[in-house]
């Protein structure tokens, strides 16, 4: 059986751009289940959003979808899954979540200009964004009991807010071939932007300006960080996590801990 990559993540977080470098890449075949949704919105003369309030008291639509993706566990192909629930129905898959900042993702949204997804301003996007997103987690949840914005139902999650297209595909390349290795293994990318410092902190043992460039030089280690559905906070010693800021890397390599952040926390840009 051919290794497969399940492809989730925010609105607006590139997935369909990232999977055609990735198809091309690893020579796999791409299913969709975004278009098979946008199709079926369209026939029956919905919005996306109108469609996921209408699938809420009407599952038959979602078991349609969901009994294909529950198939392609046994599909020999080598696929790339953009969907939010493949993680759950197709069993084996790489589990990849790509986030991104809402405000980012609302105006990539805008600007793309999508007939079923076009708003007046970037603000009604936003806002539209946060209101499917809260629409498809509750129908998620009331049909299988799973919450998809879980990020601990998943091997990958690569933040896509301020990174390139390729970077994206280099990193998550490198995730799947050490997944493929050790399928045990966990793993967050985040851009160094993306991360918020406790607001008051003490110093650490080493100087960031020398911890980055022991990660120039080949180190990397992990920051630990907690979510809160928002911001990715800093949980651990916060130096490290100013080493990769001061680096040329994109991605700092960052380990997931369950838990809300507790205090106040603030972005190095809003000290600046």
């Amino acid at each position: 059986m051919q290794a497969k990559i399940s492809l989730a993540g925010d609105l607006g977080s590139g997935k369909s751009t990232v999977a055609k470098i990735l198809t091309e890449r690893l020579g796999m075949e791409y299913y969709s289940t975004g278009t098979i949704c946008r199709a079926v919105a369209a026939r029956h003369n919905m919005t996306v959003v109108e469609m996921n309030q209408y699938m809420e008291t009407h599952p038959e639509l979602d078991h349609e979808i969901d009994d294909g993706l529950k198939a392609l566990s046994e599909d020999d192909r080598p696929l790339l899954i953009d969907s939010r629930m493949a993680w759950h129905f197709v069993r084996g898959t790489f589990r990849v979540y790509l986030s991104t900042e809402t405000a980012v993702s609302a105006a990539r949204i805008f600007g793309a200009g999508r007939a079923e997804e076009h708003f007046a301003t970037v603000e009604e996007t936003e806002q539209n964004i946060r209101t499917r997103r809260e629409s498809e987690k509750k129908r998620y949840m009331d049909l299988y009991g799973v919450n998809n914005k879980d990020l601990f139902n998943y091997d990958l999650v690569l933040d896509t807010t301020y990174a390139s297209p390729d970077e994206i595909a280099d990193c998550l390349c490198d995730a799947f071939a050490a997944w493929q290795r050790d399928p045990a293994a966990r793993i967050c990318y985040l851009s160094p932007l993306r991360l918020y410092y406790p607001a008051e902190r003490e110093e650490g043992e080493t100087r960031p300006d020398l911890l980055a460039e022991r990660i120039e030089a080949g180190e990397r280690p992990l920051v630990d960080v907690q979510f809160d559905g928002d911001r990715f906070c800093v949980a651990s010693d916060p130096d490290v996590a100013l080493g990769y800021s001061l680096s040329s890397l994109p991605f700092v390599p960052c380990r997931l801990l369950p838990g809300a952040p507790t205090g106040e926390f603030v972005r190095m840009s809003d000290t600046l």
